[in-house]
């Protein structure tokens, strides 16, 4: 049988500015490489002078290289993408393809104009420093701008990203889950060692450590790109509970720093541009609407907050900002809000790209100079995930005050059986089944235990939240200590998690009874024009936290499931095999190994969901989903009869639509 043609190769995600330091593929004499030197390096002024080379780099000359570099049908596709960006590079040698920027930046007052004047508006002399010490003055070369970075940072080249099917949209929406999720588990991990041999002085940051860990093991997505505009697998709206996730998915590029941007080294017009900035409302000259940004500056005053005591001025961040208004490069985003529920006391919300309008000069509120800059929101993409924030704690308000907003068919679904109200809205049509099809039943009847011997189950909350625990039921875990956090989330994912039952003698507040104390967050069915009837959450709900549970009736495992009637458990993917996974990353050893999964029955029933149900059947199906099914047996329960436990696989934030993966794809 002939074999069949190899499949076509993938498009690039990333395509990428063309590599002025790329080996050449052409023999060059040492003339012609001085010549090219000086086109792509900026000189060091601080540098020793060397003998000039007269060689010149003619268009000729470009044009003759470019022939000989031109590919052959027969070459690699990669060696021939790289013929071809050096192709470009000569073109642009010959040529330079400066447009002229569609913003010009507005100009400083003619009292303080230096000769010849730079594009940002120099420091003004205070009248009140003559007796100051002077400053020396800072170079802005592409040698000095690239000097102080993150550490750990590598060169990196400029690029946009494209992603051009709905595939690649998938593919890179996986990528930054997957990458968010390695983070999520190293910092649990560096989070429960902390918490159990703490350290005296010093910070001790989990999140910290974990981007660290995660940048020494390469997990980091887009290190070796400096991404201007859209970064591929974020949406707007996504939520971030700390700045290290931020560097993790591409979005910003420093952990402290308001202003991520691209040094001038790495811009062909030798300028630095930002891509992205953090608004978290700190200077007194911001102000914000939404769609409008005035945004002051970096730097000018203390690490610890409050109001400006010198003045900033247009280097680094701020310069970098400067010129993406000059040429008109969109910028990144991503606002910072105040948020009990978040473990680090903060969330940052990604609210799409803006336009830098203006850029000026002059006195703020503190008295001193500052920087500002006045940002549009592009328009054409989907709604600020900020305002969406405000909107939902609004509608939460109302909820809980008892006002049926309109289109709102019942505050309650559950009829007070949750321990929080199920709401149900519809604004697309007049359907009201949730309220008429079916009744209500918060949790399954599956099989009594077992008759026998009640397990030496923990007396008190402090045995079973102990990595060292000796309840009967959390050794049933694989003797890696108790399944969850002290904040109740899942510390991993296994086949079977085995919390207490009610055969056992610890309390309904014992730590190992997280899905048995009922739902934590708000929760609504909603029906949307693209889904019908869904599920989406008025709550932020923190990666790893239990959501709800799927119930319906008990039918054995032989009935036919051929019909949208039944969820069958059997047909779930592993995907708890996806949160709490480190895998990926190389951790230092602490004398631990992995717990001991033990191997489980298949599941022995399916839910019949047509008369009798929860809300939890509403939930929709996706192939890149933000929470999971998790296997949970409560005490002596048969490990055939398990119940189906909703957990977070993400951060989802508030007015997100819950999604699980059924197995429809398989």
């Amino acid at each position: 049988m002939a074999s069949s043609p190899p499949p076509p190769p993938r498009p690039r995600l990333l395509v990428p500015k063309p590599d002025p330091d790329a080996p050449p593929q052409i023999p060059l004499t040492p003339e012609l490489c001085a010549a090219l030197r000086r086109e792509y390096i900026k000189p060091d002024p601080d540098a020793p002078k060397a003998q000039a080379d007269t060689t010149p780099l003619t268009a000729d000359l470009c044009a003759a290289l470019r022939r000989e570099l031109e590919p052959s049908p027969d070459d690699h596709s990669d060696f021939a993408d790289r013929l071809r960006l050096t192709q470009q590079r000569l073109d642009h040698i010959s040529a330079p393809p400066l447009l002229p920027p569609p913003f010009a930046l507005p100009a400083p007052p003619p009292s303080s104009l230096p000769p010849p004047p730079p594009p940002p508006p120099p420091r003004p002399k205070r009248a009140s420093s003559s007796t100051a010490k002077a400053d020396p003055p800072r170079a802005s070369s592409p040698s000095t701008m690239g000097r102080k970075r993150f550490r750990g940072l590598p060169s990196a080249e400029m690029v946009r990203a494209t992603v051009p099917t709905e595939a690649d949209i998938l593919q890179v929406r996986t990528l930054a889950r997957r990458a968010r999720l390695t983070f999520e588990a190293l910092r649990g991990v560096y989070a429960r060692r902390a918490a159990s041999m703490p350290t005296r002085g010093g910070r001790n940051r989990a999140d910290m450590r974990a981007l660290s860990t995660m940048i020494s093991s390469n997990l980091c997505l887009y290190r070796d790109k400096r991404i201007v505009g859209p970064v591929p697998g974020v949406f707007v709206g996504d939520v971030f509970n700390y700045r290290a996730e931020l560097l993790v998915v591409g979005l910003h590029s420093h952990t402290q720093a308001g202003i991520g941007f691209v040094p001038a080294s790495l811009v062909s017009e030798g300028k630095p541009v930002a891509t992205s900035i953090i608004s978290s409302g700190g200077y007194l000259d911001d102000r914000d609407n939404g769609d409008v940004l005035l945004y002051a500056g970096s730097a000018g005053r203390p690490r610890n907050g409050g109001d400006h005591h010198t003045d900033q001025e247009f280097e680094g961040g701020n310069l970098a900002l400067a010129y993406s208004c000059k040429y008109g490069v969109e910028v990144r985003v991503i606002r910072c809000h105040v948020c009990d529920a978040s473990p680090s006391g903060k969330v940052y919300v990604y609210d799409g790209l803006y336009k830098v309008e203006s850029s000026t000069y002059s006195s703020g509120d503190s008295g001193r100079e500052v920087c500002r800059f006045k940002l549009v929101r592009l328009p054409g993409q989907d709604p600020l995930g900020s305002n969406t924030w405000h909107a939902a704690r609004n509608l939460v308000d109302d909820l809980d005050s008892g006002v049926r907003r309109p289109g709102y068919l019942t505050l309650d679904l559950s009829r007070g059986k949750e321990a929080i109200r199920i709401s149900v809205c519809n604004t697309v049509d007049q359907d009201r089944s949730p309220l008429d099809d079916t009744k209500y039943i918060a949790r399954p009847r599956l099989p009594p235990p077992r008759l026998e011997s009640r397990r030496r189950c923990c007396g008190y909350r402090a045995s079973a939240s102990s990595s060292k625990s000796r309840c009967a039921c959390v050794k049933r875990n694989g003797g890696g200590g108790p399944p969850y956090n002290t904040d109740g989330t899942l510390v991993k994912g296994v086949p079977m998690v085995y919390e207490c039952g009610a055969q056992c003698a610890c309390p309904p507040s014992c730590p190992n009874r997280v899905t048995q104390r009922g739902m934590r967050h708000r929760l609504e069915v909603f029906r949307s024009a693209e889904t019908e009837w869904g599920v989406r959450t008025l709550d932020l709900i923190q990666p790893g936290a239990f959501i709800c549970e799927f119930s319906g009736d008990v039918v054995a495992a032989g009935a036919s499931t051929d019909w949208d009637g039944y969820v069958d458990p059997r047909k779930f993917p592993p995907r708890w095999k996806e949160w709490g996974d480190a895998s990926a990353a190389t951790l230092p050893d602490d004398g631990e190994g992995p717990p001991l999964l033990a191997q489980c029955p298949t599941p022995a029933y399916v839910l019949d969901v047509s008369r009798r149900r929860n809300f939890a059947p509403y939930i929709c199906h996706s192939g890149a989903p933000n929470a999971f099914i998790q296997f949970v047996v409560c005490g002596d329960e048969s490990e055939s009869f398990p119940h189906l436990m909703v957990f977070a696989l993400e951060t989802i934030p508030p007015m997100r639509d819950l999604s699980i993966d059924y197995g429809i794809d398989q």
